[in-house]
């Protein structure tokens, strides 16, 4: 910390306000013949009556509220990141408003009861009338308080006890008292205008969001209509609609982005990839972080329904997929074969053809629902020329994914090299090796709760089907079909 710094931020912020506030001024008026209690002179002199008036003053140390605003700020971003929650701007400045009411209150709440005091509480004064003169100090302030938030909302002159005017005659303190009462009036008038408008604008702003999620779904709605789709294919729809936004509001993310400069875009992409850099073994590895930095940059997020196809074989491969979360198979449909092998979360596909320039060798579909990242071939072959090494390690990968299917459509002919028996990098996931029929248990069930908190009911075509269960394959493990 630099001490210079502090001291001349601290000089020419806060300490003006914080001298002034610090003042003895009950040492002071005291050493001068003003009584600090019964409001009286011991002086010789009247007007040291009006020296009461500097401990005005010591409302300076109500500025300090501004540095209070600043730790609840800290606080509040300190709860949304613990807890995960977000506070809205709108419920901010509510907050600051309403505390900026009371504050408020309270000044001219005192600056009434001094006026009051100064005069040696005048008999039609509002404080006589209330019988507060000798009251406790607290009792005193409570009611200066009321009186104060009864002004800014224009109520307390139909009957006694009177909060506001009480005086029935022009004396010189009624005088005082109607221009204090009309002040303070207009000042209540104007901050409660302030106030409306405020809670109005923060309104309108507040589920803008949320909004324009409801008005595109009603457009996909009236589209699907008007193209007099199928039932469960506008169904359909609108789940994918509410889970790639299931939090209810929309969001445009590159219209978001072009805003901010190219290192901000940047943190924030490899922020938002950062589970899928954590589930994937290639990219977790710590000497390849600037490689999942760089491909954090480039994927996109993608939502497949169960029973999909992602890809298929004999086509031209122009992108490879990483799964985050479900579960993918492998199958070969030109050979009649089920399935060859399933994958799941931390797995990546598609790189045989990809990297090596040849058509698909097989087919994927989704055993689940699944979230996966793609990657087009361009901006992977271009991310793989600054990291040679990570790209022989994928090309031999994917050349050893080849000689393995190869060798499992014809064992007789082609013989699997050494290690090639294990997939090297689906070996090093948290599912290889776990019972296939569990895991698709526990991933439906996964699904569904999110599902539900999404706002979609629960399909009855998903793989926890009885029957479905029933005439399943006989799976002996999550990256073994066969």
């Amino acid at each position: 910390m630099d001490v210079k710094l502090v001291r001349r931020n601290y000089l020419t912020g806060f300490f003006i306000t914080d001298f002034c506030s610090s003042i003895p001024l009950d040492l002071i008026l005291k050493t001068a013949g003003v009584d600090s209690v019964g409001g009286t002179v011991t002086g010789t002199k009247q007007s040291l009556k009006m020296l009461k008036t500097l401990r005005i003053t010591k409302l300076l140390r109500l500025f300090r509220i501004n540095r209070l605003f600043q730790y609840l700020k800290k606080v509040m971003l300190l709860i949304e990141e613990t807890l995960n929650i977000r506070i809205s701007d709108g419920f901010t400045k509510l907050m600051r408003l309403g505390v900026g009411a009371l504050i408020l209150a309270h000044w001219i709440g005192c600056f009434n009861f001094l006026l009051v005091r100064l005069h040696d509480f005048p008999s039609d004064s509002w404080v006589v009338y209330a019988g507060l003169v000798d009251k406790s100090p607290y009792v005193q302030w409570s009611w200066s308080f009321f009186k104060a938030l009864a002004q800014m909302i224009m109520i307390g002159f139909e009957t006694p006890p009177f909060t506001n005017v009480s005086c029935d005659a022009l004396s010189d303190w009624c005088t005082i008292e109607y221009w204090v009462t009309l002040g303070c009036l207009y000042l209540g008038a104007i901050f409660y205008s302030l106030l409306i408008s405020s809670i109005s604008s923060i309104l309108q702003t507040a589920n803008q969001a949320s909004r324009q999620f409801d008005e595109n779904l009603l457009k996909v709605d009236d589209y699907m209509r008007s193209k007099k789709l199928p039932a469960a294919m506008r169904e359909k729809v609108k789940d994918y609609f509410y889970l790639q936004f299931s939090n209810g509001k929309l969001h445009r993310e590159e219209e978001i982005l072009d805003f901010l400069s190219p290192v901000l875009r940047r943190e924030i992409k490899q922020f938002t990839g950062r589970d899928i850099c954590r589930k994937v073994p290639l990219l977790s590895t710590p000497t390849h972080r600037d490689f999942s930095e760089g491909i954090s940059c480039v994927i996109e997020p993608t939502i497949v329904f169960a029973n999909e196809v992602i890809m298929k074989e004999q086509t031209t491969g122009d992108e490879m997929f990483f799964i985050l979360s479900g579960v993918v198979e492998i199958y070969v449909a030109s050979k009649q074969i089920a399935s060859y092998v399933a994958i799941g979360d931390g797995c990546y596909f598609g790189d045989v053809s990809v990297l090596l320039g040849v058509r698909r060798t097989a087919s994927a579909k989704s055993k689940t629902q699944c979230m996966l990242y793609r990657i087009r071939k361009s901006d992977l072959v271009s991310l793989l020329h600054d990291h040679p090494a990570i790209e022989s390690r994928m090309r031999n990968i994917a050349q050893s994914r080849r000689r393995r299917l190869a060798h499992y459509l014809n064992p007789d002919e082609i013989k699997l090299s050494a290690g090639d028996e294990v997939d090297s990098e689906d070996s090093r996931t948290d599912l290889f090796g776990l019972p296939s029929d569990d895991v698709l248990h526990e991933k439906d069930e996964e699904y569904n709760q999110e599902r539900l908190q999404s706002g979609i009911r629960r399909r009855t075509f998903h793989h926890h089907s009885q029957n479905r269960r029933r005439n399943a394959l006989p799976i002996k493990s999550i990256n073994n079909l066969s």
